[in-house]
């Protein structure tokens, strides 16, 4: 009866978003995306010495784009990592939607009632969306041979032609509120739409002897932290 009572009164909140990145090709538009849920506990202050508080949790895994074969054969690829910065230094990746959809904070901020982005975002309706510049564009790598993580490298936004060749360009990077479903029964994984599966299954080397992770991180002269997470998080 308690833990239904605290349950109810400091509930878990749970929303799921979209990254989406679209690149334009001398082949066609090439597009990835990855479906990805954060949830987010709140705890009374009687548990944190006076201060209300909570934590979230981000599931998810990188964003994978086929971009094709070169004109020689060689196939391509763009991952966008579970991180924010030009080194992926950042990866608190959890506070990108609040951050993408700042300017409707800034509309709702004399509504009354509103508690912040973090209380707000599960109350979006699916299919608001945002574009991504800037520095909440995740961090960009490619691998020139996706059977070697130690042949990853750096993709900035605007120096695709410099990597892809001429033609090659991103067109958009894009985040979109998807269907979350209901907690808890999210966790068995009904409702909503799916958290995008099967990384591991794209980078051929992931399940490989030593580190790989931590190798293709460290290729891209990448901040390393915990490696593993800047490519998929449960």
């Amino acid at each position: 009866m308690m833990y239904a009572v605290y349950s109810l009164s400091y509930p878990t909140t749970s929303y799921r978003f979209k990254i989406t990145l679209s690149v334009e090709t001398p082949e066609g538009l090439k597009s990835g995306s990855s479906v990805m849920e954060v949830r987010t506990r709140r705890y009374p202050a009687w548990t944190t010495l006076g201060q209300s508080t909570g934590d979230s949790h981000l599931t998810g895994q990188a964003v994978f784009v086929d971009l094709g074969p070169t004109r020689d054969g060689k196939p391509q690829n763009l991952v966008a990592l579970l991180t924010l910065g030009a080194r992926g230094e950042n990866p608190n990746l959890h506070f990108l939607p609040g951050e993408a959809f700042e300017p409707l904070w800034k509309q709702r901020q004399a509504s009354p009632g509103f508690r912040g982005a973090s209380s707000e975002l599960p109350k979006l309706p699916p299919g608001t969306k945002a574009e991504l510049r800037g520095k909440l564009i995740p961090t960009l790598v490619t691998f020139e041979d996706m059977n070697d993580p130690k042949t990853a490298r750096v993709v900035q936004p605007d120096g695709f032609t410099k990597v892809f060749g001429a033609g090659v360009t991103l067109q958009s990077a894009t985040i979109e509120i998807v269907p979350a479903g209901t907690w808890p029964l999210t966790l068995l994984g009904v409702g909503g739409e799916p958290v995008t599966q099967g990384i591991e299954r794209k980078l051929v080397w992931w399940s490989g002897p030593g580190r790989p992770a931590e190798a293709a991180l460290r290729a891209a002269d990448l901040y390393l932290g915990e490696p593993e997470l800047a490519f998929k998080r449960d």
